[in-house]
């Protein structure tokens, strides 16, 4: 069984859908050190699970997170909600978290600055042999766009429709490393990778090398960074699960010399792109698991790809009905939508999403 960790980044918003730019305070109040603790701007918390190896354990940390945060964010006046991007106002580009390495980021790129108040779920899975794990992303990468399509979670911003479903994706392309890795050999060919791109001025230091996987800078995992933050704890748990089977497919792949489809990096992006505008449906349907993962039936086809692993690890039931919640209730960018037609205001909106993040019903009708 492979282990699993999760990072989820939330917004503090108030009851207006204003940011609050209070995240050290919100930190300190929750007192649980660096599982909770401020993100680059400072209407930004992040969460860090333990390292875990079921599903249930994960649901535990997910929602303990998320419920120790929420109380500390309410009682410093705001809202913690888990959207990909601001629904209203992104608030003062100066709002950069008062640590070095962030305001030297935000002086470097000043124009990427705006895709800092965006909002990620990044998945970890634990796997030790650096070769291996650069196997791995050679192989995710044709699956990306799939994995995207489950996380929409930001129709809105600046107070309107953006048209998107992940705006998130659409901000993020602003940084020159915001995009899928490359399908290269080992894990030196990697390292050199990453650091022509510092040394070119393209990121600070490795850790702001933003691939939508790559191998992580703290821990021995493949880090997957492609989705938005998901609305509910349901939504993340459904994501990492789909992930660790996924990678735990590659690798068996790679072990026994299975090929993979060798999408180009211009198709992959288009397909990502596609994903972003919420194009890619989340639909039942026949499928096969060798099939090139392009956007029509890209979801079915990744189910069937990690169907296997998941039967082995006694997982696919929880997976199959949480992907059939999602085929019901919509993506998050969809309930989004559904609640901002219903809500009627911004203190409707910000009540569902808060409610919608910490796991209970909400109060606003």
């Amino acid at each position: 069984m492979f282990t699993i960790g999760v990072e989820e980044e939330f917004l503090l918003l108030g009851a207006d859908g204003a940011v609050v730019p209070s995240a050290p305070y919100v930190a300190r109040l929750a007192r649980a050190g660096d599982q909770i603790k401020p993100e680059f701007l400072a209407y930004q918390l992040e969460t860090t699970t333990a390292v875990c190896t079921r599903l249930d354990q994960l649901r535990r940390e997910l929602t303990q997170l998320r419920l120790r945060a929420s109380d500390a964010a309410r009682r410093a006046g705001a809202n913690l909600v888990a959207v990909g991007a601001p629904p209203f106002a992104a608030g003062p580009l100066g709002a950069v978290t008062d640590e070095t390495r962030f305001r030297e980021i935000a002086g470097r790129f000043p124009g990427a600055v705006v895709a800092g108040s965006s909002c990620a779920c990044q998945v970890h899975i634990g796997v030790p042999d650096r070769d291996l794990a650069v196997e791995v992303l050679a192989r995710i990468r044709p699956w990306l766009p799939a994995l995207l399509a489950l996380t929409v979670n930001s129709p809105f911003a600046g107070d309107r429709d953006t048209g998107w479903a992940s705006y998130r994706y659409h901000l993020q392309q602003r940084w020159p490393t915001f995009r899928p890795p490359g399908a290269w050999a080992g894990a030196a060919r990697y390292d050199r990778v990453v650091s022509s791109l510092v040394g070119a001025g393209a990121a600070y230091d490795a850790g702001a090398v933003f691939f939508l996987a790559r191998l992580s800078e703290r821990y021995p995992t493949v880090e997957v960074r492609v989705a938005d933050a998901c609305l509910s704890v349901d939504d993340t748990v459904l994501f990492a699960a789909v992930v660790r089977a996924l990678v735990a497919t590659l690798i068996e792949d790679a072990r026994h010399n299975i090929a993979t489809p060798r999408v180009p990096t211009g198709v992959v992006d288009a397909h990502l792109l596609t994903a972003a505008h919420g194009q890619v449906r989340i639909r039942r349907g026949r499928t096969h698991a060798g099939t090139a993962p392009v956007a029509a039936g890209a979801v079915a086809r990744l189910m069937a790809k990690v169907a296997p692993a998941l039967a082995a690890w006694g997982e696919a039931e929880e997976v199959h009905q949480n992907l059939e919640r999602l085929r019901h209730e919509g993506t998050g960018a969809d309930r989004q939508r559904k609640a901002w037609a219903r809500t009627g205001s911004p203190e409707g909106f910000v009540d569902f999403l808060a409610h919608a993040t910490a796991g209970v019903v909400s109060t606003h009708k």
